[in-house]
């Protein structure tokens, strides 16, 4: 097979950057082990309250796509080719790694076994289910994904005993410390326990805390902590392009360094900015830009790196919204991302419209 644009990986950075570029004219294959597109930062409160959201966060790659699509994984990668797992091949002019980061303990937040439509609703469901027997529950990593889990469980499910360790002695590392304080407040009056300077691992079939040696004795784990980049099929034939902790390293207009034919974005990416779902988006519009502009013989500036910024719900009412210049927890502005938490935006950002109800 041949294709004048590889695309690995189908999310927000390899979806937008597909799209754009067909857009312009430029074909593209874009390659994913799924057969749905999904809005992430949706599913949390999938699993809380299925009836708000009602599967409209997912949908086929085959119903919206311009492009080809191809379901299937990519295990051998060079400079002009990438072989697939049933050992096809595809010679390229450019290929552009999306392939993102995934969760090993939490499938949850990134889908790991369910790999088509159908699987996905049923496995969210069964995490529901699941929810609504437990009396007990424990969330692991007080990051943005951690923050938002226990804030959807608290409101949706307030019978729940809800317990959510921090590795260190703030939540969100690495945000302002009003946001911090903000979300800590607005959890707390949910009823959430927030434990801090708490290290679960998981010892057999229970969590223990390292630093106290007591195990959890919650029905239901959520482990929203250690992701890893999908990098496998990039260390055979060129993991000199990796970084130290796995990430492909990229220049300024997101071309991987040392290579004239690939590029990187997204989560799999060393881009210098956040690994949030709008920032891939917008670096896959960028990124479209620049291979358009290249095919034309002409260049196109680099990526301008975005401050960190991210609307943070903590339940169906409340919420933090950091800005580069302040930080807001007023209802209109943190409503902006409830009344749908934007899947309406992102899929009219790929020129399709969600899943109806």
């Amino acid at each position: 097979m041949k294709t004048e644009v590889l695309i690995i990986g189908g999310g927000f950075a390899g979806a937008s950057v597909a799209q754009t570029l067909e857009k312009s004219g430029v074909k593209t294959t874009l390659i994913d082990k799924k057969d749905y597109f999904e809005v992430t930062f949706a599913t949390l409160r999938n699993i809380t309250d299925p009836q708000k959201t009602q599967n409209r966060a997912r949908k086929k790659y085959r119903d919206f796509l311009t492009g080809q699509f191809i379901q299937s994984s990519v295990v051998e990668l060079t400079p002009d080719t990438a072989t697939l797992v049933d050992g096809t091949e595809i010679q390229f002019q450019r290929a552009i790694i999306a392939s993102g980061t995934r969760y090993p303990g939490m499938s949850v937040a990134k889908p790991d076994t369910a790999m088509d439509i159908d699987s996905r609703n049923n496995e969210l469901l069964d995490v529901y289910e699941q929810l609504k027997m437990a009396k007990k529950v424990l969330v692991i990593g007080g990051g943005i994904v951690g923050v938002e889990l226990a804030g959807e469980i608290a409101y949706a499910m307030p019978n729940i005993e809800l317990t959510l360790a921090h590795n260190s002695n703030t939540l969100l590392n690495g945000f302002k410390e009003k946001t911090q304080r903000k979300s800590l407040e607005q959890l707390q009056n949910l009823g959430v326990k927030v434990m801090f300077n708490a290290r679960y691992t998981k010892v057999g079939d229970s969590y223990i805390d390292e630093n106290t040696g007591v195990a959890s004795d919650a029905n239901l784990v959520f482990q929203a902590t250690g992701t890893l980049p999908n990098n496998e099929f990039i260390k055979p034939r060129l993991a000199h392009i990796l970084n130290d902790h796995g990430y492909v390293k990229v220049n300024e207009k997101l071309e991987v360094i040392g290579q004239e034919t690939l590029y990187a974005l997204g989560d799999i990416a060393d881009v210098g900015e956040a690994k949030l779902g709008y920032l891939a988006h917008e670096q896959g519009n960028y990124l479209a830009k620049v291979i358009v502009n290249t095919l034309k013989g002409k260049s196109y500036k680099g990526y301008k790196r975005n401050p960190l910024m991210a609307l943070i719900p903590t339940g169906q009412k409340s919420g933090v919204f950091q800005l580069p210049f302040a930080v807001t927890t007023l209802n209109f502005l943190i409503g902006i991302k409830q009344k749908d938490l934007f899947i309406s935006k992102i899929y009219k950002g790929l020129g399709s419209e969600p899943n109806p109800h």
